[in-house]
């Protein structure tokens, strides 16, 4: 327990060093998560989700730091990780507080002329399923954004 308040304090710490303000929105309706996030057009952005539709007990909130590698026309392309996190589980059924550990490959595509704030987003996530590391799987997320205030030049 000890480790995982420890580590949950880095990671605080971490993106409280990066100006925190919801400037992007995004819902992955296949997975029903919703993400709230820092400028994802700038280089290093701080992503937050959140998962909806399910029991209260297995609620759990992802926090992640994203690093965006390379920039095609309307597509931004970028790799991050962070941490999957069970808190209401911890506190009602006493579970481990950190369910386990994910990495991220994606785009976001702002493919309307019309309307640039707007992106689908696509993203291939392998995820470790315990703090041991005894299991995992490889996730993918097709979902839609929208960046607050157009999308940095």
């Amino acid at each position: 327990m000890r480790k995982s308040l420890l580590f949950l304090g880095l990671i605080l710490t971490l993106t409280s060093t990066i100006k925190l303000q919801a400037q992007a929105v995004s819902y992955y309706p296949w997975n029903n998560i919703l993400s709230v996030s820092s400028n994802a057009t700038k280089r290093l952005w701080v992503d937050c989700r959140f998962q909806l539709n399910s029991f209260s007990s297995s609620l759990n909130t992802e926090p992640a730091l994203m690093l965006n590698v390379a920039k095609a026309g309307k597509a931004n392309f970028y790799v991050g990780g962070g941490v999957n996190f069970g808190f209401v589980g911890a506190i009602v059924n006493k579970d481990d507080l950190i369910k386990g550990y994910f990495g991220s490959i994606g785009t976001r595509i702002y493919p309307l002329e019309k309307l640039p704030q707007l992106s689908v987003n696509y993203e291939i996530s392998p995820y470790i399923n315990n703090i041991q590391g005894t299991s995992g799987i490889i996730r993918s997320w097709l979902g839609v954004g929208y960046q607050f205030g157009g999308q940095k030049k």
